[in-house]
């Protein structure tokens, strides 16, 4: 416990740098010296990094209190009566998200629902968080909820055998709205985080679960296939008549390329 917390605090003062940068652009012109990029893309990569830190963190938090969970003898009894008070705590520590219990059936609870019309099976990650498997950061439509969502799930086991399941369906609209606010991440800044697919599961505008290749933009259609053929890099492209440029990254804990960049008035110069 100590040593999570300590990772957590370091965190948060990362992310305290990141957010000083950003809402203060000055910020980063001392370290812009000694540096020969231009100061804006100096100031960018911290508040990339910081981006990606605080949503890390916050998913790695759910988890992690849903871990804590899953190893105790309430979980293990597999009986939702007991584990609802200790879901409602995880849920009222965290952020925005619908925080359930399934049985290895697919048939499951939540804390705001009760019990659930639709079953789990058919996700596809329901089977691999059966085997033992950590989810974090996969995107699905809530069957409870309709809303686009970040699975964090985890096995509870018994005997060696998994009995059942505790996740959260984080709200991505939601928590896009949070980071922009925590962030202050407002234009011409723009921030995004998509996966594979290629998915938004974060948007600057809470526009997520769209399919920026699908977007009328051949320009961005390249930057993203850029993008996801590389760890990190800049890209411009083109939407709805601006010309924007980001800075990008590939999480090594969420399954999602990072953005952070400016909407531009000069052409792209």
């Amino acid at each position: 416990m100590a040593s999570r917390r300590h990772r957590f605090e370091r965190l948060l003062a990362a992310m305290a740098l990141a957010g000083a940068v950003l809402l203060w652009p000055g910020a980063g012109q001392a370290a812009a010296r000694a540096d020969p990029r231009p100061p804006l893309m100096v100031d960018l990569e911290v508040g990339l990094a910081g981006l990606m830190s605080l949503t890390e963190l916050e998913f790695q938090k759910m988890s992690e209190a849903l871990q804590q969970v899953a190893m105790s003898d309430v979980a293990a009894s597999a009986q939702w009566e007991r584990i609802e008070p200790l879901l409602r705590w995880v849920r009222d520590r965290n952020m925005p998200a619908l925080v359930w219990f399934a049985l290895p059936d697919g048939s499951y609870w939540s804390v705001d629902g009760g019990k659930a019309e639709g079953n789990l099976s058919r996700r596809d990650y329901f089977p691999r968080v059966l085997a033992g498997q950590l989810i974090l950061g996969e995107l699905v439509v809530s069957y409870a909820t309709g809303r686009s969502s970040g699975i964090v799930a985890v096995p509870v086991r018994r005997d060696g055998e998994t009995v059942g399941v505790l996740g959260a369906s984080v709200f991505l609209d939601a928590f896009s709205e949070e980071l922009r606010s925590r962030l202050g991440l407002r234009p011409p800044l723009i921030f995004f985080a998509l996966d594979s697919e290629p998915l938004l599961a974060l948007d600057w505008m809470s526009e997520v679960f769209e399919n920026p290749k699908q977007l009328g933009s051949p320009s961005l259609a390249r930057a993203v296939n850029q993008m996801l053929a590389g760890e990190e890099g800049r890209v411009r492209y083109e939407y709805q008549g601006r010309q924007r440029v980001v800075l990008y990254r590939k999480s090594k804990v969420l399954p999602w390329w990072f953005a952070l960049g400016v909407l531009r008035d000069d052409g792209g110069r």
